[in-house]
């Protein structure tokens, strides 16, 4: 009797480490080729395409949303303050893009250090289809899912937070509670519809960011919005 115990207390234990172990695979995404890009001092103003609420989504948990997000990375020496600045592009009088406000638009940006060392997953894999814009993210055992029939185990994905910042120019007396967090930093710097933060890397090596818009003016429905397209740029 006590042998038989013995072995069903073994085997409870066992279930738990295997749902243990399962709970610590985490899930990944991979961002689209044209919505990723690499800044380098000689290629610093590029193009993305973001969602007017794809940097603080009410039905995302008031997470940032990551396909609908724009994402970039550079590598960067420690110690050198660092600026990137976001804004909209619209299309100018003679038909040509131009940078420019967008009504009700608000760009946020989150920047995070990567360290890519061996094992670790391409920079083109983010965690899951959701992203915190104040934490670090630590996912040792990350298995991309987009395929739903055929998951890839990818690798460690560890992204160190290091600073954020939205436009809040032109936004009202104040942003609805839900929106009221304390880790999101505010910028006023007179220009509505652009954001700069600027930071000092603490490490060399690759820092990712991530930007898209927060809370679009009262009247403007953000599904009109699908694909804005933003300059990005940054210098040192």
């Amino acid at each position: 009797m006590g042998y038989n115990n013995k072995l069903k207390r073994c085997a409870l234990i066992l279930t738990a480490a295997g749902s243990l172990s399962a709970v610590s695979v985490q899930a990944a995404t991979a961002i689209m080729a044209d919505n990723i890009k690499e800044f380098t001092k000689d290629n610093s103003t590029q193009s993305l395409t973001v969602r007017m609420d794809s940097w603080y989504n009410s039905t995302m948990g008031y997470r940032g949303w990551s396909h609908h997000s724009g994402w970039g990375w550079m590598k960067l020496k420690k110690g050198k303050p660092v600026t990137i600045t976001v804004g909209a592009i619209k299309e100018g009088k003679d038909g040509n893009p131009e940078a420019g406000y967008v009504e009700g638009f608000h760009p946020g940006i989150t920047v995070w250090y990567r360290p890519m060392k061996r094992g670790s997953a391409l920079i083109e894999q983010v965690n899951a289809h959701k992203y915190s814009q104040f934490d670090d993210i630590d996912e040792p055992n990350a298995i991309n899912d987009d395929v739903k029939t055929a998951p890839v185990s990818v690798g460690k994905i560890h992204m160190e937070f290091i600073a954020n910042a939205f436009d809040r120019d032109g936004m009202g007396d104040s942003l609805p509670e839900a929106y009221d967090q304390s880790k999101v930093n505010r910028a006023l710097d007179g220009e509505k519809g652009k954001v700069r933060l600027t930071f000092t890397p603490k490490y060399s090596g690759v820092y990712q960011f991530v930007v898209g818009g927060i809370n679009p003016d009262e009247g403007v429905n953000a599904i009109d919005f699908n694909a804005i397209p933003v300059t990005v740029s940054f210098s040192e």
